[in-house]
């Protein structure tokens, strides 16, 4: 008589047991890959377990550490607890497969249908993408219509990449020529014009390049007709998905006005306008060893004393291995066009992954590539380069969400910073420059990037970064601090590898051969970087990220005072630690929310504010311009004392200037970045200089004093696309030297300068009588000449005297005096 087995099986300890490891271990149809758990993902179960109760949790692993299996069998536990249903989170439907698939080879229960009886039944796992539950008609319910799936755990998957697409689906967007475009353009126009009336004109021209803020005061001043425009229009196809979301928060909404668009977003993300979501028993956060895990609660609201005990592995050197090397810091001197070339040549024999953070760059390699991969195709690139040799690979913006394990990927290129997403973001990164809240945000976007070609840790990938933004932002003071305590280990052991190499792509070539060949030493030396390295004791929430969230809660049920209350209570708290433009920034919040009750006394915060920060909105009643002082400057001496931090370190200053100069380009939508080039590389040549367009709302967008009394008022036009200036250029040109003359006594002589790629003025236009033109080529010899300069400059850092400067201004012409003649030219009239 045959034996029944299947009266002996432990199908019903399966659906039981709660234990994620012993789950595991009783999974009767995983694939032969899955013999044994890692050590790292038992270890994560193990502290999960006794703490599974408690509402938010956030568990960090590197990545390639198995956070899949982790997040699928966490699940499975709590469903087997009787703590359903279940629902997989992840940032877009190319991971959902990914996820599925994992779930198939495990043998575990899912689904992507959210009306399976199975899901509801807590017999199977939900897998979707975040847009499938939030939305503004996401079928788990919203504000309106309650709770209709009720959640017993919900597990967001990659946290950091689904927070954005969780902001944009909070933010409403209106494209140009629609009618609720108009009404609100039409609505706060008047207080536009009196913030920047250049701009203003600039973004009614279609300006894509240029956002304009409105003031807090006339969005609350305003808020009933506001309301009134996009409720008229809330069927329509771009707002019917993120009106549900935020209409209950207009009040604590920004706007945000470009020539292409107008944002409104909420201060915080209400994410109780998906209450299935904010009332789930279990919520669990998974993320990559990203060290702010401040969005948590300033976005998801999850509870701060909650996230900071983050779930972790003992140690972090469950990473693979990664040899990370910044070209232009070994030699500055290497060209973008020569490391392409070595990159393409590189990728005959192995898979190379550049990824891009925009479709203009992408253009920069599309005549290399063998492969250009977008949305609609991504997945199917993906299966291909696992399959067989591609070659080049470009991808644009694709810095998480992606897995090239092994031979996918062996080169792993990022070229250039991440750009901002929305337009408010771009508006804050200029508010915030150069500060840790920027710097951090962008070394986690590049860190995300970074982990894209490794997926075990067994696995082994080379990673250039290359792009004269990234290079800069990596040399920022601190800023190779912001990684995690594995990538600062592999940026150490490369650093060490870097400083053995001489110059050009034949050294660079060397260094890559020796991670790529696997040989015994490099294994050893690639192991024993990481040995050891665990991960911090605890997650990282920014007091600033706690008191915003807090402000914006109480706001939301009007308790005005408590907002105020904690706003005030953290810049008091973050004073002496922060730079001036972050609490200035801080102090411009709390005006906000002090409209809601006193409008007089928030135009007096406001002020407060701007004495630290030039950068935020200005007051009703305007600014007081500060002049620059030009009477006794010294240029040659000026360059002596803004070159003398970087003795010693002349690598750091050369790649400064090339990413300073390499901001100086004629592109689209870059007038930030180049303005702010302008002012920078002043400094390079012993000149002061200022925005008085950003920092006062009114005048040039740039104004350099370069000695006796002279000045030049430059007016950028980067973006500029049209063979001729334009009538509205030179009428601009002609206001701001009116604005000079308005501002400096008779003594001051100021220049009009015209940063434009073509010198003829249209038939319409009369330019100045004094105005000199910076075209396409002359701004080509002049970033040569300061390039020849500096790097002369450079070699004698320790010992470099006025005298040196002197002789060497003069020779490459860039006296202030001899700039002008040298690299400007007179106007035409077409």
């Amino acid at each position: 008589m045959p034996l029944n087995l299947s009266k002996l099986s432990s199908t019903s300890l399966l659906d039981t047991e709660t234990s994620p490891r012993e789950i595991f271990n009783l999974l009767p149809n995983k694939h032969a890959r899955y013999k044994y758990p890692r050590d790292v993902q038992t270890q994560v179960w193990d502290r999960w377990l006794p703490r599974r109760a408690e509402r938010d949790l956030v568990v960090k692993m590197n990545t390639g550490g198995g956070k899949t299996v982790v997040g699928l069998l966490t699940l499975k536990s709590c469903l087997n607890e009787g703590v359903g249903p279940a629902v997989y989170v992840t940032p877009d439907n190319y991971l959902v497969s990914q996820v599925v698939k994992e779930a198939g080879d495990l043998g575990i229960s899912v689904t992507t249908d959210t009306g399976a009886g199975a899901f509801l039944q807590g017999k199977a796992i939900l897998v979707i993408n975040i847009h499938k539950l939030v939305n503004g008609l996401s079928v788990f319910g919203t504000t309106d219509t309650g709770v209709k799936i009720p959640l017993g755990v919900v597990l967001v998957d990659d946290a950091h990449a689904c927070l954005s697409s969780t902001e944009s689906q909070f933010t409403l967007t209106v494209s140009d020529g629609s009618a609720a475009y108009k009404g609100l353009m039409q609505l706060f126009r008047d207080e536009l014009l009196e913030q920047n009336d250049t701009k203003l004109l600039e973004i009614e021209d279609g300006a894509s390049d240029q956002e304009m803020l409105v003031p807090f005061w006339a969005w609350h001043q305003k808020g009933l007709q506001v309301s009134q425009v996009l409720t008229e229009h809330r069927t329509d196809d771009e707002i019917k998905f993120s009106w549900p979301l935020i209409k209950n928060h207009l009040g604590q909404c920004r706007c945000v006005v470009t020539g292409s668009k107008i944002e409104v977003s909420p201060r915080c993300l209400p994410i109780e306008a998906i209450p299935a979501f904010t009332e789930a028993k279990r919520r669990i956060f998974m993320t990559a060893t990203l060290a702010d895990d401040s969005i948590l609660v300033s976005d998801f609201g999850a509870r701060p004393e909650l996230i900071e005990k983050h779930i972790t592995p003992n140690v972090a050197n469950d990473i693979g291995d990664r040899m990370i090397l910044v070209p232009q810091e070994i030699d500055p001197n290497v060209s973008e066009a020569e490391l392409k070339a070595f990159v393409k040549k590189k990728s005959a024999h192995y898979n190379t992954v550049v990824i891009v953070p925009s479709d203009f760059r992408m253009k920069f390699w599309a005549d290399v590539a063998d492969l250009v991969v977008k949305a609609e195709n991504l997945e199917a690139a993906v299966d291909q380069l696992k399959a067989t040799h591609v070659g080049l690979v470009v991808m644009v913006n694709k810095y998480d969400g992606i897995d090239l394990p092994n031979s996918a990927c062996r080169i792993l290129v990022l070229d250039g910073l991440p750009q901002a997403r929305r337009s408010y973001e771009r508006i804050e990164t200029n508010m915030l420059a150069g500060s840790a809240h920027v710097i951090g945000r962008q070394i986690q976007r590049i860190e995300q990037g970074m982990g894209r070609g490794i997926r075990a840790n067994d696995d082994y990938c080379v990673v250039l970064l290359m792009g004269s933004s990234l290079t800069r932002t990596m040399f920022t003071m601190g800023a190779k601090e912001m990684f995690s305590p594995a990538t600062r280990a592999q940026l150490k052991k490369s650093l060490e590898v870097a400083e053995q190499l001489g110059g050009g792509v034949d050294e660079l070539d060397s260094a890559i051969e020796v991670c790529l060949q696997q040989g015994t030493n490099w294994k050893k030396v690639a192991r024993e970087a990481v040995a050891n390295i665990g991960y911090p004791p605890t997650g990282t929430v920014r007091p600033t990220a706690v008191a915003q969230r807090v402000a914006f809660d109480n706001a939301s049920i009007r308790n005005y005072a408590q907002a105020e209350d904690a706003l005030q209570k953290v810049i008091n708290q973050v004073a002496a630690s922060e730079s001036p433009g972050v609490v200035g920034w801080l102090k411009w919040q709390l005006a906000e929310y002090v409209q809601f009750t006193d409008a007089v006394r928030a135009q007096q915060v406001l002020k407060g504010a701007l004495l630290l920060n030039r950068r935020l909105t200005k007051p009703i009643d305007g600014l007081d311009y500060e002049k620059l002082d030009a009477k006794d400057m010294q240029q040659a001496n000026n360059v002596v004392w803004a070159f003398k931090p970087y003795a010693g370190k002349k690598t750091n200053l050369l790649v400064r200037l090339n990413g300073v100069l390499d901001d100086l380009a004629f592109l689209p939508d870059n007038a930030n970045e180049f303005e702010a080039a302008m002012q920078e590389v002043a400094a390079f040549l012993g000149f002061k200089a200022q925005r008085p367009e950003l920092e006062f709302k009114r005048g040039p967008d740039v104004l350099w004093a370069v000695g006796n009394l002279r000045y030049f008022v430059i007016e950028c036009k980067s973006g500029a696309v049209a063979q001729k200036i334009t009538k509205h250029y030179a009428n601009q040109l002609s206001g701001s030297m009116d604005w000079f003359g308005q501002r400096y006594d008779h003594t001051c002589k100021a220049t009009p300068v015209m940063v434009h790629p073509y010198r003829v003025l249209e038939a319409a236009a009369s330019g100045h009588a004094e105005t000199r033109i910076l075209t396409t080529g002359r701004l080509a010899a002049l970033k040569d000449s300061i390039r020849a300069f500096c790097t002369a400059a450079a070699s004698s850092l320790e010992t470099l005297d006025a005298a040196q400067v002197q002789k060497l201004l003069e020779h490459h012409k860039l006296t202030a005096e001899r700039l002008l003649e040298t690299y400007t030219e007179a106007p035409m009239h077409g």
